[in-house]
């Protein structure tokens, strides 16, 4: 399947300066963290963080309302893959929206 997709998220400062640190949930409110490339991701900038956002990911299957997702980066509790809620996916991301 491999559909690119948007998945909404929060952003804040990373540890360095090409990087931003991104949480959100997953299907079962477990929650996930990465630190990603700023060219991953989609936020309002000029926010106090953490600030709503959009990250990039790779939309592997579908299934009764929920998506497997690889992501751009591994998680700090995982790997590079999680599974969310089909409802927190978005075919585009926009600074406004997010």
């Amino acid at each position: 399947m491999n559909k690119k997709m948007w998945l909404s998220c929060q952003v804040s400062p990373g540890q360095f300066s090409g990087e931003l640190s991104v949480k959100g949930d997953t299907f079962d409110s477990e929650g996930f963290s990465l630190f990603s490339q700023r060219e991953f991701v989609v936020y309002a900038e000029g926010e106090a963080p953490p600030v709503n956002g959009w990250i990039e990911v790779a939309v592997l299957d579908t299934r009764d309302g929920l998506a497997l997702v690889k992501l751009p980066g591994q998680t700090l509790e995982n790997g590079t893959t999680i599974t969310v809620s089909e409802s927190e996916l978005s075919t585009t991301a926009s600074q406004q929206e997010a």
